[in-house]
């Protein structure tokens, strides 16, 4: 009987968060009056088309594609706003992730009820349900003292062809629920998410993957309880506690086993299933008299922790750690610091010590009305997408980002200086430094792959001068790179200029952009080589009319001895 616990407990939690909306909205007064008086629908927003086109470039489906996009919102009787959001594309577009470029999103909202209709995210709990993209409904509910959602739908499509970069992937189902009750002196709740594959979307011949092997049907219960609370107007105390069971394979032929956890209770379980532990606490203390906030917090995950409402997760570790924010020198500099130790090898399997310490800090500051700096450093195991200076420059102009192609950063540094030399109303000038450092490596399955560890480091200095009657500015600027890789290193130098000029009172504006690097490679199993690469980039927009706006962006990118390819765009917005 447990695989219908898990739907009884979730139906229970739609319940009564759909009582508590009823009775909380029948108490609501209706303004009749006003709901007459206003217009029945008015419609406000962007909506855009965009043509990319390609040359030079090999392997592209097609030399011209299409992308529309649009933010729009429909209000009636100035009572109901229905948000709509899309994005469409006859464009193949291959990811890293089982993710939907082409999407459509309704989000209507009634004072405090929102509904998420078609392609969605939403956020439950870093451990839970945690951005996935889905495919479905959900709903927002926040009466008073109350915060109820609730979300179901597709969270993978079932593929098997063409899946060269994400491999083949099951149809991936899901529904899930969190109420959270908040009086005004503490909060209590609990989230639930559940998930699901289904086997007969991929045939059997099918589920060998480029690289992870041959896949299997999975199955994915979650539950997490969060308490919180304010002692003496000044002490808050948080914690969270999340129990996810995964069974790997849902096959019938393996024996079914009993798993007495919290998810567990309710999971579908077998021989193939394990289950996994996340808690984290925090206590912080408030200084009203010196603006000070001091804390410790407590963060444990489970070695393998994962589940199917998120992409990536941190685990196999534990942090103790101490933290404090300070606002300095009449609130001109502000400092958040967070120090401690971290253990990395929980069950002690590996042969390394796992145990160091960890740190993050930033501090940003405006020391006087022309200089301001920030410092930003951490050390704390954590997923990023890595976009360093070389992967912009050489970068196919127009084509999509694959921002959920996360790596896992083990520390990072970035300190940035602003310095204004002259502000007036004719001319602003200023001087601006950035320097980006980070170590970044890939993780599979709890193990770090040796070949992917990278040392990026990125600096840049650049001036800017803008001549604000003219509407012109300038902008000039050196760059360095330096990328260490498991088996080579690349080290790069070289200039960047750009300019931007607005015609027909700032109605028709333009850029110019060339970036340059003269960069050398080296390594243990290719000779040491010299190369060039550019990249020149040319846009314009015009806007005739306050709706209006036409834009073309192009830009020419030649690397090494690789052919120069051209890409760009030409689009047409128009504005609600």
């Amino acid at each position: 009987m447990n695989k219908y616990f898990s739907k009884l407990l979730f139906a229970m939690i739609l319940h009564l968060g759909l009582a508590v909306s009823t009775n909380y909205s029948l108490a609501q007064n209706v303004d009749l009056e006003a709901i007459t008086k206003a217009k029945p629908l008015t419609v406000n927003g962007v909506l855009s088309l965009n043509s990319v086109f390609s040359y030079g470039l090999p392997n592209v489906n097609r030399p011209v594609n299409l992308f529309l996009s649009g933010n729009l919102n429909f209000n009636i009787f100035n009572t109901i706003n229905v948000p709509v959001s899309m994005n469409f594309t006859d464009r193949k577009v291959s990811l890293s992730q089982g993710y939907s470029f082409n999407q459509l999103s309704i989000n209507p909202t009634y004072k405090w009820a929102t509904a998420h209709i078609g392609t969605n995210y939403m956020n439950f709990s870093p451990y839970t349900l945690n951005g996935h993209q889905f495919l479905g409904g959900g709903l927002e509910l926040k009466p008073t003292n109350w915060n109820i959602q609730l979300m179901t739908g597709r969270l993978r499509k079932g593929q098997f062809v063409d899946t060269l970069t994400t491999g083949p992937t099951f149809k991936r189902m899901g529904y899930g629920a969190k109420v959270e009750y908040n009086p005004g002196n503490y909060v209590a709740g609990i989230t639930v998410f559940k998930s699901s594959d289904f086997a007969n979307t991929v045939p059997v011949e099918k589920r060998k993957g480029p690289e992870s092997g041959i896949i299997t049907p999975e199955d994915n219960t979650v539950i997490a309880l969060n308490f919180g609370t304010t002692l003496f107007h000044a002490l808050q105390v948080n914690a969270e506690y999340s129990n996810s069971v995964l069974t790997k394979d849902q096959s019938t032929f393996y024996e079914k086993v009993k798993l007495r956890t919290l998810a567990g209770i309710f999971a579908k379980t077998n021989a193939t299933t394990e289950s996994y532990n996340a808690f984290k606490t925090t206590i912080n203390y408030n200084i009203a008299a010196s603006n000070t906030l001091i804390g410790g917090g407590y963060e444990k995950i489970d070695p393998n922790y994962k589940t199917h409402g998120g992409y990536y997760f941190v685990n196999d570790i534990s942090n103790y750690t101490v933290n404090l924010t300070q606002q300095l020198f009449k609130n001109k500099v502000s400092l958040a610091a967070n120090i401690g130790v971290q253990t990395d090898d929980i069950k002690k399997t590996k042969a390394t010590n796992g145990r160091r310490f960890v740190g993050s800090m930033n501090a940003n500051g405006q020391l006087n009305e022309k200089l301001s700096m920030g410092l930003n450093f951490s050390n704390f195991q954590s997923y990023m997408f890595v976009n360093d200076l070389y992967s912009k420059i050489t970068r196919i102009p127009g084509l999509e980002i694959d921002s959920l192609d996360f790596s896992m950063i083990s520390q990072n540094i970035a300190y940035n200086i602003n310095q204004t030399i002259k502000r007036d109303e004719n001319q602003n000038s200023a001087v601006v430094f950035n320097l980006n450092l980070l170590n970044s490596q890939n993780k599979s399955d709890n193990k770090i792959d040796p070949l992917s560890k990278t040392k990026i480091a990125n600096a840049t200095l650049g001036y800017s001068h803008q001549f604000i009657k003219k509407a012109l500015s300038l902008n000039i600027g050196t760059n360095l790179i330096s990328n260490k890789f498991a088996t080579s290193k690349m080290s790069g130098f070289g200039p960047s200029v750009g300019l931007q000029k607005g015609f027909l009172k700032n109605k028709f504006n333009t850029n110019l952009n060339l970036t340059w690097l003269k960069t050398e490679t080296e390594g243990t199993e290719i000779p040491a080589s010299g190369n060039s690469v550019a990249n020149l980039q040319l846009g314009a927009n015009y806007n005739p009319k306050q709706r209006h706006s036409f834009n073309f962006n192009s830009g020419l990118v030649k690397s090494g001895a690789v052919k120069p390819y051209l890409n760009g765009n030409i689009g047409y917005s128009y504005a609600f």
